[in-house]
């Protein structure tokens, strides 16, 4: 329940250090063992690793009580265990569905380690190394650490988590907002994937403009600030143990009365009253007092919107499945495309992760694509490909992709490469050699009406996917054998898979039968806080585009155009001489001037030879430079 991953490190007395790393196994290790904090550079518990070497274990004692009562203002839950030395570890499980990465920790635990001298944030600032000893693990100087408190307790503590917006609310308590999110774009600055994001992210999460602006009432907070924000605000009366100055402390009345929902004329209101009468002090010696704390409202009110967590705990939402399509054109290709998927990546670890892909191609192609003559085309990115395909990372659906690509008799067939904001173009054929496999007697994977993967399996695992989907469409219960037969799996892969799907109460054993369980993909998802996973996605994906866009263009007008060549008259003789024209060549060019021309006493010699004057004597073939000539006799 706290390994972020299957794996954990092992102490070495020599080295004084964790540097060894094994799987993670039931059984506990004879020396001490930690466990990873991070998956994927996220982290689902927070580890606050308190010390007892230099202070002491009355000093540990003193922080560890004080970060337990910061954790119940602001709806934190704990685990706590003791070490042999004294020193104590703090357990911070996160809401269901909520992670957190090392950038956006690090402001917090500065300020916690600024309050709590006995705290070592180093566990959780580090997302490759980060790991922490867990209860019951033994202990550098001998013994074990002790859990603090009831087993029962520490259970549902892990499991059930604390609230959502527990770290933005326990960093509003210590007063400390991180500067950057409060910084615009400077104009022509290059847009960055999370400016946009914390942009959308904030434009959706606040009502209103300007001095009217307040966060939106799905993200308030009902229940009252904590009495030590109320003290300050009414008598000016400085908590030291969390506020190092007045500025701290202001700026914490400021944030909780934005997180609950107040504006800035609602705040600047309250300077009037008795309650706010220390929040009137502290701002007295600006020059401009409304100014001031409209400004501090509008950072907090910004801050809060692009920090805040999505609700994961709305009661009765449910995630939208709209049933699929069940057009036969593409029914048929992804019950031929799994079969050949099946076969082809029989042994290999990507074959749950190829059977998402080509079911979210067949969506895509059913839902926006086309039939050309007869197969299905689709041009459809990886990013949403990837939401399709049940949250698969990215990296996953590209890395499909490109294997389907080159393999021969795959049927998917790449047909046009993807240019600017246009994604690769997909032909949806019928496998190559597509064939029944020996012994298959009816038990192939059968393609149900096509919609997307179930964001669940993130969670539950793509490799059960099939397995459910089996006993889901049959008609009858199955067996355990035969449904293993019919998926084509393993007998200790099927039994693994079966023994996890009841585990998450997905499927039951009814007369030794295998039939769905009490717990449909919607409740996993509900209580792992999908719903805000895939909306963070999306916002993510759009917020690239946005940036993927801008960076074309800007290509694009840094262009330089090549030079054109000088233009070129020609006359075609069609049209009337350009006198001007002729006047210009015939002055630039010396055998066109009238001295030069063979041609022009002809006049005086058929005078002489008593020919008329108006005969032409020039070759065959030769135009006239000059039309007439006119001359005296």
């Amino acid at each position: 329940m706290l390994a972020a991953r299957r794996s954990m490190r092992l102490y070495d007395a020599t080295a004084r250090g964790f540097t060894s790393s094994r799987p993670l196994t039931t059984r506990r290790p004879l020396v001490p063992a930690a466990v990873p904090l991070f998956a994927h550079g996220r982290a689902r518990v927070i580890a606050l690793d308190f010390d007892a070497k230099t202070y002491g274990g009355a000093a540990v004692q003193a922080d560890v009580n004080r970060v337990l009562g910061w954790l119940a203002e602001t709806g934190g839950r704990a685990v706590v265990d003791v070490s042999t030395s004294g020193g104590r570890h703090v357990l911070v499980p996160l809401a269901p569905g909520v992670t957190a990465g090392v950038t956006e920790l690090r402001p917090l635990l500065d300020l916690l380690a600024a309050r709590l001298p006995t705290l070592d944030i180093v566990p959780m600032t580090n997302a490759a190394t980060g790991c922490i000893t867990v209860p019951g693990s033994a202990c550098r100087e001998g013994g074990h650490r002790v859990l603090a408190g009831d087993l029962t307790a520490a259970m549902d503590t892990l499991t059930i988590g604390s609230e959502p917006a527990v770290l933005t609310r326990l960093t509003a308590l210590l007063g400390g907002l991180p500067h950057t999110h409060t910084r615009t774009r400077a104009t022509g600055a290059p847009r960055t994937v999370e400016t946009e994001m914390r942009s959308a992210t904030v434009a959706e999460r606040v009502i209103g403009t300007g001095r009217a602006a307040r966060l939106h009432s799905r993200f308030c907070r009902s229940a009252p600030p904590p009495a030590s924000v109320t003290t300050f605000a009414a008598t000016g009366r400085l908590d030291r143990s969390r506020w190092a100055s007045r500025s701290e402390a202001r700026q914490s009345v400021i944030t909780h009365a934005v997180l609950a929902g107040a504006t800035a004329d609602d705040i600047t209101d309250r300077l009037d009253t008795a309650d706010w009468a220390g929040m009137r002090d502290a701002y007295a010696h600006y020059g401009n007092t409304l100014g001031a704390v409209r400004r501090d409202a509008a950072r907090a009110l910004e801050w809060a919107a692009s920090t805040l967590p999505e609700p994961v705990r709305d009661t009765g939402h449910k995630l939208k499945h709209t049933g699929g399509t069940a057009d036969p054109a593409f029914s048929a290709w992804l019950t031929t495309a799994q079969e050949w998927a099946t076969r082809e990546y029989a042994s290999r670890r990507d074959r749950w992760s190829t059977h998402a892909v080509l079911q979210a191609l067949a969506w895509g192609a059913a839902s926006g694509g086309e039939l050309v003559e007869g197969v299905p085309v689709v041009a459809l990115g990886g990013r949403s490909l990837s939401i399709a395909a049940g949250l698969l990372p990215e990296t996953t659906v590209w890395s499909v992709l490109e294997r389907l690509r080159d393999t021969p008799g795959s049927p998917v067939l790449l047909i046009a490469r993807g240019v600017g904001q246009n994604a690769d173009r997909y032909a949806l054929v019928p496998p190559s050699g597509d064939k029944p496999p020996e012994g298959n007697s009816g038990g192939e994977i059968r393609a149900a009406a096509i919609d997307t993967i179930h964001p669940a399996w993130s969670v539950i695992g793509q490799r059960h996917r099939v397995l459910y989907e089996t006993v889901a469409a049959a008609d009858t219960p199955m067996s355990v054998d035969t449904l293993i037969q019919a998926v084509r799996i393993g007998r200790s892969s099927g039994y693994e898979t079966i023994l996890d799907l009841r585990t998450a109460g997905l499927l039951t054993f009814v007369d030794g039968h295998v039939q769905l369980g009490a717990t449909d993909l919607d409740d996993i998802a509900h209580r792992h806080g999908l719903a805000a996973a895939v909306r963070a996605r999306t916002v993510r994906h759009r917020a690239e585009r946005i940036v993927w866009r801008e960076w074309l263009a800007e290509r694009e007008e840094g262009r330089v155009p090549p030079q054109q060549p000088h233009p070129v008259i020609v006359d075609d003789g069609t049209s009337p001489p350009d006198e001007g024209l002729w006047d210009s060549l015939m002055a630039d060019e010396p055998r066109y001037r009238p001295e030069n021309d063979p041609y022009a006493t002809a006049g005086t010699l058929l005078t002489v030879i008593g020919a008329p004057e108006t005969a032409d004597l020039r070759p065959t073939g030769t135009t006239p430079v000059v039309a007439t000539r006119n001359e005296e006799t």
